[in-house]
């Protein structure tokens, strides 16, 4: 139950981080669209996909260590 948590949590992360990043590229590939953001806006959102990008990383060790800890558990019943 705890791994599918994490894994909520690290696919949630990822997904905000992506739409972060296609949110940019439409935003800088426009034209038209291109616009000027407020520097707090833009600072935000960069400070947003650096917390996704930790928690996708960190997310990611817990989980392969709870992979590891259940296949030493599966060697040692063998």
């Amino acid at each position: 139950m705890k791994k599918n948590i994490y894994q909520f949590i690290q696919h949630l992360a990822a997904s905000i981080f992506i739409g972060l990043s296609v949110y940019g590229v439409i935003t800088l590939g426009v034209g038209e669209v291109n616009k000027h953001i407020p520097f707090w806006t833009s600072l935000s959102l960069g400070m947003v996909a650096m917390v996704c990008g930790g928690v996708v990383v960190y997310m990611g060790g817990i989980i392969d260590r709870m992979a590891a800890e259940q296949a030493a558990e599966e060697k040692d019943q063998e």
